[in-house]
């Protein structure tokens, strides 16, 4: 969910909020109806019902953006669609006259039950991403950063995958500051990230390692791939321009990849000592560790 801003996770957040408040009202109706026997909503007879209700209008609209970042929102729509499904199944027997055997209302309640589980995961997953953001730059702190490596690194270790990480320094940063001011700086920081992260596929990531340094890491992706990329990413750097003074800004990387024979710390030193190697070399350049 890396490429979603913290503007759209908040509404994502208040979305599902929404969502779970909109569904307890459909669940008190649908009692209504059974009880009553009272006639049900057309839209609740129709096979794609699951789309007629709020939150599967609101799926439809967010698709694009939202869904493709989260497996636990997919898995929330299926178990919407199949709640929706079982809602028919009851609504229509109803509508026949028929009784409603336990079983089909056990595996009825049994479905809500998991679709309420799911819509609380993918609320906890959007607040767990927006709580390790850092707020100025929309990357992500360095709090997860270890745990996140060590994960891959075990993939590395059973040859499942190839795995490579960059630090990415901005050259004389703190002559920005210096010069136009650190809400200046901070402006070049945001900027830069989000053109950092246009140019990231959707599974690579980006943390704020530190003050103007920051990892990205890359999976499936071999060394030789890694320089290509940061290389791109150099050159679009350089090509930004700001609206405050005449400046150009640059970035010096360090590429490594996760090996068996290294911990995840010893690569990360591994990346900062490629970065520093890039510094010594005349700086916005990109430095392989070979």
């Amino acid at each position: 969910m890396d490429s979603l801003t913290n503007q759209q996770l908040q509404a994502g957040i208040a979305e599902l909020d929404h969502a779970i408040y909109l569904h307890d009202q459909w669940y008190k109706n649908l009692l209504r109806v059974l009880v009553s026997r009272v006639s049900p909503e057309q839209s609740d007879l129709m096979p794609d019902a699951h789309l007629k209700c709020a939150f599967g209008k609101w799926y439809e609209d967010h698709s694009e953006s939202f869904f493709i970042e989260s497996q636990q929102l997919k898995s929330l729509f299926e178990a919407h669609k199949k709640v929706h499904s079982g809602a028919r199944h009851l609504f229509q027997r109803i509508s026949n006259g028929l009784v409603i055997p336990v079983d089909d209302w056990d595996n009825f309640e049994s479905g809500r039950e998991r679709m309420r589980r799911e819509i609380w995961a993918a609320r906890h997953e959007f607040a767990e991403t927006l709580k390790n953001r850092d707020s100025l730059t929309e990357a992500q702190t360095r709090t997860g950063l270890l745990a996140d490596l060590r994960k891959q690194h075990s993939l590395v270790l059973r040859g499942k995958q190839t795995y490579a990480l960059a630090m990415l320094d901005f050259d004389h940063f703190k002559r920005i500051n210096d010069s136009y001011g650190h809400a200046a700086g901070d402006t070049v920081l945001a900027s830069t990230v989000q053109c950092v992260k246009s140019h990231l596929r959707p599974y690579d990531r980006i943390y704020r390692y530190g003050g103007e340094e920051f990892i990205i890491c890359m999976p499936s992706t071999t060394l030789e791939q890694a320089g290509e990329m940061m290389e791109r990413l150099r050159l679009a750097i350089s090509e930004q321009h700001f609206e405050f003074g005449d400046i150009q800004v640059t970035a010096s990387f360090g590429v490594t990849v996760l090996r068996e024979s290294q911990t995840v710390k010893e690569s990360i030193n591994c990346a900062d000592k490629a970065m520093y190697e890039a510094k010594s070399a005349g700086r916005d350049r990109v430095v392989l560790d070979v």
